[in-house]
């Protein structure tokens, strides 16, 4: 695993802290890593609506992440998702079933994640799992391990409990292209 750990413009904190539950992008695509930046502002700006005034220092920092995976993972196309949560959402622990992912999280608390000694335990243990946590720091982003190769190699992870807490998650996941993909998205301006 490895996490790289950043500091948010002023101009994007200052969206993030004004933007309203429904002003969070929320979706899923399968783009080319150059329409990064028209698939989000699709997802901000809904059915034809304006893109929420000070977005866009979002939208280049997310659409910089993607090229920067596409990069690492040499592929054609990519598999973004963008999610807005106030629940519990992937709380169990688990490992992805890819090669690798990449995320971040915008809003809120980041990812959990144990180190590999207790990945066994935390499996097992789930909600009641007490040992050793880490956290992703928020706006950290975090590209592991997961385990297609079949191996139990990937990092064991979750998302943090947030339920009945008030606060809100943005995430961006990114993956490369895989059965679980959604088909390519080819329109990517409002209609």
């Amino acid at each position: 695993m490895v996490v790289w750990t950043r500091q948010p413009s002023v101009e994007l904190m200052s969206w993030l802290e004004r933007a309203s539950r429904p002003a969070l992008p929320h979706g899923r695509v399968l783009i080319a890593p150059d329409e990064a930046e028209a698939a989000l502002t699709v997802m901000l700006s809904g059915a034809g609506a304006s893109v929420p005034d000070g977005a866009q220092p979002f939208i280049d920092d997310a659409s910089e992440i993607v090229r920067h995976f596409a990069g690492i993972a040499p592929c054609d196309l990519v598999d973004v998702r963008l999610e807005a949560v106030t629940h519990d959402a992937c709380w169990k622990f688990h490992r992805d079933c890819v090669p690798f992912r990449l995320i971040t999280t915008y809003l809120g608390p980041g990812t959990e994640y144990v180190d590999p000694a207790n990945a066994a335990c935390a499996l097992n243990d789930q909600r009641d799992y007490a040992g050793p946590l880490n956290r992703v720091p928020t706006f950290g982003v975090a590209v592991f391990r997961g385990s297609s190769d079949g191996s139990a190699l990937g990092v064991v992870h979750r998302s943090p409990p947030i339920a009945g807490t008030g606060l809100r998650r943005l995430i961006l996941c990114v993956n490369a292209p895989s059965i679980t993909s959604p088909v390519r998205w080819d329109s990517l301006s409002p209609a």
